[in-house]
């Protein structure tokens, strides 16, 4: 199946309800500004894969487009307890928070989060520097102390918004010895997530390939490969 072909992608669906292919159809809908399709197919799919975090993001961000804002608030923590690596969901919540005025202590939380995610993400730098730090925003061209940086970084030692509740069930490791195979030429982060959250590792890695000769964010491709790794450390183990 060409996952590039709209057409092919309504088919397929339309005879399996519970694909987890349903964000790749939703995300091509949500690009074409095709909202009121891509939460029928949201919602359609997440009742049958109700833990799938790109399906879930792809809720949230139509959520926020329109002007849902809590119920994206909550869509987006959803999607970083399924999915705790998930930087852009990470940073909507932060914008979202920031938008519905929640409290100064709930917004330092989420953006420590970010910093954990992403320890050299300069907003979530400054804004805790300037909350915990006891020191002055730091102005425009100025370098970072190393003493700053250290305040930054033990403050966001052992402080996880993140607790996880139900969970997917266990991934087998039969799951992750090619099961299915994917066409990559439909590269996204969104393809990766639903690939990863099915224990589909070896079909992730290879989009990722993808991404990274495409020139996208290397620091979001490092996380999801570091992500993989780990649930694959882990089923060995097991």
């Amino acid at each position: 199946m060409d996952l590039n072909n709209q057409i092919e992608l309504e088919l397929y669906f339309a005879d399996h309800f519970d694909t987890i292919l349903f964000p790749v159809l939703a995300k091509i809908y949500f690009d074409k500004n095709d909202i009121s399709r891509a939460r029928k197919v949201c919602d359609i799919g997440l009742k049958y894969n109700n833990n799938d975090a790109a399906g879930l993001f792809l809720l949230a961000n139509i959520e926020k487009v329109e002007g849902n804002l809590k119920k994206a608030e909550k869509l987006y923590e959803n999607v970083l307890l399924y999915s705790p690596h998930h930087l852009s969901a990470a940073l909507e919540l932060c914008e979202i928070q920031t938008i519905l005025g929640r409290a100064k202590s709930r917004l330092l939380k989420s953006w420590k989060y970010v910093l954990r995610l992403d320890p050299n993400h300069k907003t979530a730098q400054d804004f805790i520097l300037k909350i915990e730090g006891n020191k002055k925003p730091l102005s425009k061209g100025k370098k970072q102390t190393s003493k700053g940086k250290k305040i930054i970084i033990e403050s966001v030692k052992n402080s996880p918004i993140i607790k996880k509740k139900d969970t997917p069930s266990k991934i087998t490791i039969e799951e992750y010895s090619d099961p299915l195979k994917i066409s990559p030429r439909l590269a996204t982060f969104t393809l990766v997530s639903v690939l990863k959250n099915q224990g589909l590792f070896s079909q992730a890695l290879e989009v990722l390939d993808e991404l990274e000769k495409k020139g996208e964010s290397k620091k979001l491709i490092a996380l999801e490969r570091d992500t993989i790794e780990d649930l694959i450390q882990n089923l060995k183990k097991e």
